[in-house]
């Protein structure tokens, strides 16, 4: 059940891209954003336009935020598979879950899907970061 009286903050960073801890595009802008997060949600898209592997699209993410900040990879972190309607976002879900050891949740924009079980976690996740 959300209580729709708690808030917070969400900065969506967007374009986070291989090399962007080296300075490549805007790399070092976003991921200054990104140092100022409590806790980090990855949002992983099951079939992405450029044919690329979700798995392989979070573990270069992943990969970045450590190597800019280490203290980075040390934040609470949750995943979830965008566009549940798809036919391979179950899977998809299932090979992050095995890659992280824990649970990926499996959204939809489209049909609400998993979202009050995602924004509850979230809120979790931001009451044990602030202690």
């Amino acid at each position: 059940v959300l209580d729709w009286e708690r808030t917070f903050i969400m900065a969506d960073i967007p374009g986070l891209i291989e090399g962007a801890s080296d300075g490549v595009g805007l790399g070092h802008e976003f991921l200054r954003h990104i140092e100022r997060a409590g806790i980090l949600v990855h949002l992983v898209e099951p079939q992405p336009m450029d044919g690329t592997d979700p798995l392989e699209n979070y573990h270069a993410i992943t990969d970045e935020l450590v190597q800019y900040n280490e203290q980075l990879g040390q934040r609470p972190q949750l995943v979830a598979v965008t566009k549940a309607e798809l036919p391979d976002a179950e899977q998809v879900r299932d090979q992050l879950a095995a890659a992280t050891n824990s649970d990926v949740f499996l959204i939809s924009s489209v049909t609400g899907q998993g979202l009050n079980e995602l924004s509850n976690a979230i809120f979790q996740a931001l009451q044990q970061a602030s202690g």
